[in-house]
């Protein structure tokens, strides 16, 4: 027979156990303990994503991107330390430093490990904006990267399909959605329309074959609609899907101002094709500690979804490497395959240009990869420049810079 005291005993066992459930069950809704908005150690943090948002969101860009800093959370003071490489970033701050026009956005990360490499840039009007999580810039023909990929995965294209369009190159009517073929009808592989961002190709892959159906799953799968989960807040990307044929042709060729992203989004796209069609989930804090040295949140690396399968990650790289070798991003570019560094690389992207809705502002993109040929080690990068009255230095021209920057950086650590 069970005692009075054992049972007491019994209660307060069962109660603890209840108790620990309870708390590990809450952990993992919030992206605690093994879910996935967490960044833990084997270790329960005692820190989770949502409060570390809330202690550095709003700390200076220059903080944020320094090797370590401290900050306040729960009234006691840690320091985290991040993975920003020193010298890259270092490098990139002082291009902006004369960089023309209202704002610039650098993004460098691994895309193998989803680690940032560099966070640069500047906000005209706003100093010490978190500028690459928080500026939603028209991706432009960015987006032909994820047409092109449901042009592959759902389609069945390859980079060698063959496509007739009428018109020119970089306009978007809709006479140009129709199929009709007249003697002035021109027709490229898919590879070419890539490479020149030919709008009224990828417009009627859009609207005549992938349809709103198609263009939605894709884009979602690269992250439009998704809070890309990180260590400071990130605007979700944006994107609207009607109906009608000549709207879903201005999303898929990237011709409108609706489909919307940041420089942090925009590189791990550029990482996804880089990765074998994995984004992985970036983090910039390595690990977080006591004042006392006790480490109480540790990064780990981990997929956050695929958007792609290896063999369509294969073979848009193969089309934004003739971007960069003869098409839109070529000048940038130029004798690339003569320099010390790059020309150990493969180097592929994708530019994009729009006005803003005032013509005031014209966006430039350049989101690429840059990976040693049999090598290891690779980059992406997502850059936007917003140019005013006079075009500066070009989006691809800092990502050019950014990639010989970083693999010097790796060739004078090995040596």
């Amino acid at each position: 027979m069970t005692t009075p005291s054992k049972c007491h005993r019994l209660k307060i066992i069962g109660l603890l156990i209840f108790v620990h459930l309870l708390f590990y069950t809450a952990c993992c809704a919030a992206g605690g303990l093994g879910g996935p908005g967490f960044w833990g150690s084997n270790k329960l943090s005692r820190i989770s994503i949502s409060v570390l948002k809330g202690s550095i969101g709003e700390k200076p860009a220059s903080q944020l991107t320094s090797r370590a800093f401290t900050f306040a959370c729960g009234g006691s003071t840690f320091t985290a330390a991040t993975t920003i490489n020193q010298e890259l970033q270092s490098y990139l701050d002082s291009l902006m430093t004369e960089a023309l026009g209202e704002f610039t956005a650098i993004v460098c990360l691994d895309p193998v490990s989803g680690r940032i490499l560099a966070m640069s840039g500047f906000d005209r009007l706003n100093p010490g904006e978190h500028v690459w999580t928080r500026r939603l810039v028209p991706s432009a023909s960015i987006f032909k990267v994820v047409t092109a990929a449901g042009a592959i995965e759902f389609l069945g294209m390859r980079p060698n399909t063959v496509l007739a369009f009428n018109g020119g190159k970089h306009t978007l009517y809709k006479y140009q959605l129709k199929e009709k073929k007249t003697r002035y009808t021109s027709k490229v592989t898919l590879k070419e329309a890539f490479k020149d961002s030919i709008n009224a190709v990828f417009g009627k892959i859009g609207a005549l074959y992938l349809k709103k159906k198609g263009l939605q799953e894709m884009s979602e799968r690269f992250l439009w609609q998704k809070q890309i989960p990180f260590e400071i807040p990130v605007k979700k990307s944006t994107i609207i899907l009607r109906d009608d044929a000549f709207s879903l042709a201005e999303v898929a060729s990237g011709f409108n101002k609706a489909t919307r992203i940041t420089a942090l989004h925009g590189a791990l796209i550029a990482g996804a094709v880089s990765n074998r069609g994995v984004i992985m989930a970036p983090s910039f804090i390595d690990s977080i500690k006591t004042l006392e040295g006790e480490t109480v949140y540790q990064s780990r690396i981990y997929p956050l979804t695929r958007p792609i399968n290896p063999r369509t990650a294969d073979l848009l790289f193969s089309m934004m490497k003739a971007t960069v070798k003869s098409g839109t991003a070529r000048k940038a570019f130029y004798g690339y395959n003569r320099d010390r560094v790059l020309s150990r690389l493969e180097i592929g992207g994708k530019t994009g240009t729009i006005d803003n809705n005032t013509h005031e502002l014209r966006y430039d993109w350049f989101c690429g990869i840059a990976r040693e040929k049999g090598g290891a080690r690779s980059m992406a990068v997502g850059v936007v420049v917003a140019h005013r009255d006079v075009l500066g230095t070009r989006a691809a021209r800092y990502a050019r810079l950014a990639m010989k920057k970083y693999f010097s950086i790796l060739d004078k650590r090995i040596r």
